[in-house]
């Protein structure tokens, strides 16, 4: 069974394709990906979406490269294939000294990607998120602060794997298909 229909540009109504044209003028991408597509039938819901991702991260104090990651570590810990090859991609774009093989592996101990130990702090604070919320301790926080983390930017670490948590839902329970490009990264 299909679980979604996709709208595309030609398609959409006047508020799906304001967000359609906001999307497509920050991201330099030729069309929307099937994510947002799959939402085009409503303008509410495509605003929602379209605005808590360019909020989250487009927007803010922490570099996009390491929110990428952040959304990447979340995504894998929660088999949520669609968002794990899009924010590949992403940070592969972002950062073209890693690879994908770097990003499957940049939380094993003997990892060897060159990454400031508060990225590493952040990015295991992400996976223990991704893995238990409840489980997350005073201590897990003092962490991000000592590794120097402002509490404005652990917050906003909050709100990208709360991001990351949304789009890990929904993608995976539509069944998305990958988007051309993100198919073929993890193809080659």
């Amino acid at each position: 069974m299909q679980r979604y229909v996709l709208t595309n540009y030609d398609q959409s109504s006047g508020g799906t394709r304001e967000v359609y044209d906001e999307f497509l003028r920050l991201s330099g991408a030729a069309e929307p990906p099937i994510w947002m597509t799959s939402l085009g039938h409503n303008p509410t819901l495509v605003r929602a979406y379209w605005e808590k991702t360019r909020g989250c991260l487009l927007e803010g104090e922490l570099p996009t490269v390491f929110k990428e990651m952040a959304v990447f570590v979340v995504s894998r810990v929660n088999g949520a294939q669609y968002c794990s090859a899009c924010h590949a991609h992403s940070a592969l774009q972002l950062d073209p000294t890693l690879t994908y093989h770097d990003l499957v592996t940049i939380l094993d101990a003997n990892s060897t990607v060159p990454l400031p130990v508060s990225y590493r702090t952040a990015l295991h604070f992400a996976e223990k998120m991704a893995r238990d919320a409840n489980a997350v301790s005073d201590d897990d926080f003092e962490k991000l602060q000592k590794a120097g983390f402002t509490e404005s930017e652990i917050k906003e670490l909050l709100s990208v794997i709360d991001l990351a948590m949304m789009f890990n839902c929904y993608t995976s329970a539509m069944r998305l298909p990958l988007d051309p490009q993100y198919k073929a990264m993890l193809e080659s």
